[in-house]
């Protein structure tokens, strides 16, 4: 049994789709229907300061077998919207250790605590 066929994490992929907004302007966006694929999920550290002192960006690494994400896909996992970075690499040269991996990076902090009651 492999590793890669049993992730520990959901994560949902929207994949992209070519539509137009709301000025009739096409371009590649989210789409509206989420694909569920279990994968590994690994923090990435990064030194890269959004606003200096304010946040720090968080990254993390997909490995699934098959992640069918794109650089306009949205992900959610853990409670959190992310975007993926970049074009996602497809590796392993045998049915064995083929697999996709790929960056994605929260887009915004992580909520702490209850919902603002104080």
């Amino acid at each position: 049994m492999s590793l890669l066929d049993h992730g520990t994490h959901a994560i949902v992929i929207y994949r992209s789709v070519w539509e137009p907004d709301t000025d009739g302007n096409y371009g590649w966006r989210p789409g509206h229907t989420p694909v569920l694929v279990w994968a590994r999920v690994q923090p990435v550290r990064s030194t890269e300061l959004v606003v200096n002192g304010q946040q720090v960006a968080t990254v993390a690494r997909v490995i699934a077998r098959h992640a069918p994400a794109g650089p306009w896909d949205r992900i959610d996992y853990d409670g959190r919207t992310w975007d993926v970075l970049g074009e996602p690499e497809q590796r392993g040269d045998s049915p064995a250790t083929r697999h996709t991996t790929a960056l994605m990076q929260a887009r915004g902090p992580q909520r702490q605590g209850g919902d603002g009651d104080g």
